[in-house]
């Protein structure tokens, strides 16, 4: 069983530091400082716990802070433990968010992620029901961790609405049609990274040149990101109100 509680003291707040820094590797860890502070001025820090044999495991956390003009929790980061993550706490965590969140009168839920990582557009898009705000051009720069290293850090922000719903929401497959642009994504990018195999990486700065080329065209052409199809690509269509 997946328990899900708040971090309100030093020491879970480390466990969440420890558990980030498992889950990303590389240099990019948020300190224990920052956690407490986030947490102190009003923001949402959680830590997801499994027993097993007797002993308590960490298995997933998320943080996120206060938002503006509107009250708005920007989720900076949630992960889990690799041997866990397929096995449902991603989804319970941000349950718990949503949750914190209405319970604490906030408007909505934003986070970023990265269009070329399928599994989490589908989960992000489909599951969570969240909608695409805008499209970004190496938010972060350059990182190291496992999952980015070595490529742009180009992102799709997102945003999950809070108020004015009894239960978080959730979307369905997009059907595109035939004015649709289809912008696809590849089956396992996180594969192609941590390749040593120098093809791989000129595969990987391809797709995602690619990718980033198609966005800028589609959005240009005033376009916006309708949804994600069940094999994974996203569906951008026309966006009428800025048409003459």
């Amino acid at each position: 069983m997946t328990v899900i509680e708040m971090v309100d003291n030093t020491q879970k707040a480390q466990q969440l530091v420890d558990l980030l820094a498992d889950v990303w590797g590389g240099e990019r860890s948020i300190q224990m400082d920052v956690i407490v502070a986030v947490v102190h001025s009003g923001g949402y820090a959680s830590l997801a716990t499994q027993e097993s044999d007797g002993k308590t495991r960490v298995v997933g956390g998320s943080l996120a802070f206060i938002g503006q003009p509107e009250k708005k929790l920007h989720s900076h980061v949630t992960g889990v433990v690799k041997d866990s993550t397929n096995s449902g706490i991603g989804s319970a965590l941000k349950q718990h968010q949503w949750n914190w969140a209405k319970e604490n009168d906030f408007v909505s839920i934003t986070w970023t992620f990265d269009p070329l990582v399928r599994r989490n557009a589908h989960f992000n898009l489909i599951s969570l029901g969240a909608k695409v705000i805008s499209y970004h051009l190496d938010f972060y720069g350059e990182l190291d961790d496992k999952f980015n290293a070595g490529d742009k850090t180009d992102r799709l922000y997102v945003e999950r609405q809070v108020a004015g719903h009894i239960t978080p929401p959730s979307s369905t497959p997009c059907i595109a049609t035939n004015d649709d642009v289809l912008i696809a994504t590849p089956s396992d990018i996180v594969a192609l990274r941590q390749s040593s195999n120098p093809d791989s990486r000129a595969e990987m700065l391809r797709l995602r040149q690619t990718q980033r080329e198609n966005f800028q065209s589609a959005l240009a052409d005033s376009r916006f990101v309708r949804g994600f199809t069940s094999d994974g690509s996203f569906v951008l269509s026309r966006d009428s109100r800025n048409e003459n």
